[in-house]
């Protein structure tokens, strides 16, 4: 570790340095694709190219740009080796044996383990006569309470496991692991001993993780804008158009300087203040990428229509529904945009909050990791949050083929408001008056459950969010999605556009 990591604001840079570097491998590879594509169909580089000015791949690019700026910025404050032997060992083989020959009558021979104390989760000692095993040696210039010797009675193994509070704790001491075997008997005893390996730092994974999620974003794109091409066309235009709309500046500069706001604002939680932004800064990205969704939505569909520019679009050969279709992936794709840029701040703002937190409440400097766990936890509430945002897309657009911005405003804030309200409503309509558990029924069936996708009790207190639980949620909101999608394109089908 560097010495510069003295100063505790440093501690926050590697979590952040590996979403950078992740967006950097991004980078380069899609950079090496482009070169190969050049030279195989210099046609589609081109197209490429041209892409950058569509509204989704510009911005993206930039993003792209920046965090891998500063990764390298980053780099000499980062602590290269612990990363990069965590993330060795997450391609490595996870099981380690090793067998060795205790000579007879020896007294604490020396045996040195191929592994490191620090990735050891299982380990399991077994002979096949009796031994005497000291798993720690003292080290000089420390004072350590001494661990028992291991009496290894032959034919039965002994174990530690990591966490087991019954157990005792780590063997091993320092950076390498060793053995002083004795050996009593008249004849030599074999000595087997197997562990678990684990990265030493899985918050490594953070680099890969973002890696893959970035490629997959761009191959997605990329596919999309080869094969339906016409609905390519009118995603791109809504996208450009936008990005190009006063509010979504507004609305990124907002977050952005709130996100930034958040890490110095107290909460009065008694250094439980990141738990506090975490909540704060998820909801108020939701709310700031629907309003640039429902208003690009009235901009793109229902000024289209008022102002004849639709009929104009549809003399092509372009069908109603692939306009319909192309407006909403173009609303999704301005979510994504809103999502990327003020979901990158806040996770490097969350990182930045744990030490500032320690700071504030005198509390002991936490290390790097300590910051990319709470970071990790706020992953699964941003996807939940974009889910939510490309639902009420659906049913902004949908009411956007009859209606103009102020009603869709309307409608969309109070479908959002009430649509977390439809637990507690039902709730309150059982054993109520019949039109009471009427009205609670209607609004559970017709509006959506959007408690569905709040998790914010979860993310702040660090509770694991299992994949089923996203893959679910994923489904409920594709599913109320296309239903909406089918409700606009009846609506735009019957729509006199002349």
């Amino acid at each position: 570790m560097t010495p510069l990591f003295a100063n505790r604001w440093f501690i926050a840079l590697p979590p952040i340095w590996l979403l950078g570097t992740g967006a950097l491998i991004a980078l380069t590879v899609i950079l090496l694709a482009w070169s190969i594509l050049r030279v195989v169909q210099p046609r589609l580089a081109a197209e490429a190219r041209a892409s950058l000015s569509d509204g989704f791949a510009g911005p993206l690019a930039w993003l792209l740009l920046s965090l891998s700026a500063m990764a390298l910025a980053f780099t000499p404050l980062v602590p290269i080796a612990q990363i990069g032997r965590s993330l060795a060992r997450m391609t490595s083989a996870d099981s380690f044996e090793q067998r060795f020959t205790v000579p007879a009558g020896v007294t604490l021979q020396e045996f040195e383990l191929g592994l490191r104390p620090q990735e050891i989760e299982t380990l399991e000692l077994n002979s096949a006569g009796p031994l005497m095993v000291r798993t720690q040696q003292p080290i000089e210039g420390f004072a350590l309470e001494k661990l028992s010797d291991v009496e290894l009675p032959g034919g039965k193994a002994w174990s530690w496991k990591r966490g087991d509070e019954s157990n005792r704790p780590n063997p091993f001491l320092g950076q390498k692991a060793r053995l002083d075997v004795t050996n009593a008997g008249s004849a030599p005893v074999e000595l087997t001993v197997r562990a678990r390996l684990v990265p030493e730092y899985p918050q490594s994974a953070i680099l890969p993780w973002t890696t893959i999620s970035l490629l997959s974003i761009a191959a997605a794109y990329a596919v999309f804008r080869l094969f339906p091409r016409r609905m390519a066309a009118v995603a791109s235009a809504t996208t450009k158009e936008a990005i190009g709309q006063p509010v979504f500046a507004v609305a990124l500069i907002l977050g952005a300087t709130m996100l930034l706001a958040f890490i110095v604002i107290p909460y009065n939680t008694f250094g439980e203040d990141v738990k506090m932004l975490k909540d704060s800064g998820l909801t108020l990205i939701k709310v700031l990428a629907l309003l640039v969704v429902v208003w690009t939505a009235s901009v793109a569909v229902a000024e289209e229509i008022e102002g004849r520019t639709a009929l104009t679009v549809l003399s092509k050969p372009l069908t109603r529904w692939q306009f319909v279709l192309g407006k909403f992936i173009g609303l999704v794709l301005v979510a994504l945009l809103v999502f990327l840029i003020l979901g990158t701040v806040l996770l490097a703002t969350t990182s930045l909050k744990v030490v500032y937190d320690a700071r504030e409440g005198s509390k002991i400097d936490p290390i790097w990791r300590d910051c990319a766990d709470e970071m990790i936890t706020v992953v699964p509430g941003l996807v939940l949050s974009l889910l939510e945002t490309i639902l009420l897309a659906a049913v902004s657009l949908a009411v956007s083929t009859r209606l103009g911005m102020v009603p869709n405003l309307i409608i969309c804030f109070t479908v959002y408001a009430l649509g977390h309200l439809v637990p507690l409503i039902v709730q309150s309509s059982v054993g109520k008056f019949a039109i009471v558990r009427f009205v609670g029924q209607l609004f559970a069936t017709i509006l959506p459950v959007l408690e569905h996708f709040t998790i914010e009790a979860a993310v702040v207190g660090g509770v694991p969010v299992p994949w089923s639980y996203l893959g679910w949620a994923a489904l409920y909101a594709g599913l109320y999605s296309a239903v909406a999608l089918l409700v606009a394109l009846v609506l735009f089908q019957d729509r006199d556009l002349a």
